[in-house]
C-alpha cells in the first residue's frame, strides 16, 4: 500500500520544485528568450478589399529598444529578417530607444536599409518621448521613414487605395483620430498605427478604422513555460498581450517587439 504522505517533507519538496522552476524561468526569461527573434506571418481579411490590394504584404518592426541591453547588431538582425520578406510597405510602431538619447541615432539608422515599394512609416512610443521625441523624429526622417503621428497617407496599388494613418502615443502624446483620417475616401480600407494597443479600446464610432497595428506590451515582456506572462502592461490584462486582439470597433495586431527592458 502507498506510504502516508509526510506533510512537512511534501511541502519542503514542493517548495524546492517551485524554487527550481522559478530559477529556470528566470534564466529562460533573461538569458534565452530576449535573444530569440521570431518572425510571425498573419493574414487579415478585409471585407470589400479592392482587387488591386489583394495579397498586400505589410512588415512591422516594433519596440527595438536600442540601449544597454539591446545592441545595434540585434536591431540590424531584426531589420534583415523583415527585409528578406520583401513587404510592400513597412511600419515602425515605436519605442526605438532605451535608457538615454545617446542610443537614438544608432538604434534608428538600421531602418535606412528598408526600402519597400510603398514606403516606410512610423509612430513614436512612450520611451521615444521620454528620451527625445525631436531627435527620434529627425533620425526617422534621415532613415527615410515618414512620421504618421496624427497624420495619414493614401497608398495606391493596382487601382485600389489604402489609408494608412497613425496617432500619438497614448501615455505621452495626443491622439487626434479626426485629423489623422481627415479627407479619407470612405471606401478605402483604413489601418491605424498606435504604439499602445489600449487605444483600440478608445476608438470612437466615427471615423471608421478597420485594423489597429500596435506594439508596447512585449507579449508580457516574458512568457515563462507553464506560468505564462506574469505581467502585461495594458489596462486590459492579457487581451492585448500579443498577436490578434479585438477591440470594440475593430480587430488589432500586436507585435511582441524586438528589444527587451530591464
Amino acid at each position: 500500500p502507498p506510504k502516508p504522505v509526510d506533510r512537512r517533507n511534501f511541502l519542503k519538496t514542493a517548495f524546492s520544485s517551485l524554487a527550481a522552476l522559478a530559477a529556470g524561468g528566470g534564466a529562460y526569461a533573461f538569458l534565452w528568450e530576449p535573444r530569440r527573434l521570431v518572425l510571425r506571418r498573419v493574414s487579415v481579411a478585409f471585407p470589400g478589399l479592392p482587387a488591386g490590394l489583394a495579397g498586400l504584404k505589410i512588415g512591422q518592426i516594433s519596440d527595438t529598444h536600442h540601449g544597454p541591453y539591446t545592441g545595434r547588431a540585434f536591431v540590424e538582425e531584426a531589420v534583415a529578417l523583415v527585409r528578406a520578406e520583401r513587404p510592400d510597405l513597412i511600419v515602425l510602431t515605436g519605442d526605438y530607444v532605451h535608457r538615454g538619447a545617446a542610443f537614438i541615432p544608432g538604434g534608428i539608422e538600421p531602418f535606412a536599409s528598408l526600402r519597400p515599394p510603398l514606403g516606410l512609416y512610423a509612430v513614436l512610443g512612450n520611451h521615444d518621448h521620454w528620451h527625445g521625441a525631436a531627435l527620434t523624429r529627425e533620425c526617422l526622417a534621415r532613415a527615410g521613414a515618414r512620421d504618421l503621428t496624427n497624420r495619414r497617407v493614401v497608398l495606391e496599388r493596382g487601382g485600389g487605395t489604402l489609408c494608412l494613418a497613425g496617432v500619438g502615443d497614448l501615455w505621452e502624446d495626443e491622439q487626434d483620430l479626426a485629423a489623422a483620417l481627415s479627407g479619407t475616401d470612405e471606401s478605402s480600407p483604413r489601418i491605424l498605427l498606435s504604439h499602445n494597443p489600449d487605444y483600440a479600446e478608445l476608438l470612437p464610432a466615427a471615423p471608421r478604422v478597420d485594423l489597429v497595428i500596435a506594439g508596447h506590451t512585449h507579449g508580457g515582456q516574458v512568457d515563462l513555460p507553464i506560468l505564462g506572462a506574469p505581467v502585461v502592461p495594458s489596462a486590459y490584462g492579457p487581451k492585448y498581450r500579443a498577436g490578434r486582439g479585438r477591440g470594440p470597433r475593430c480587430p488589432g495586431l500586436v507585435s511582441r517587439g524586438v528589444g527587451g527592458l530591464s
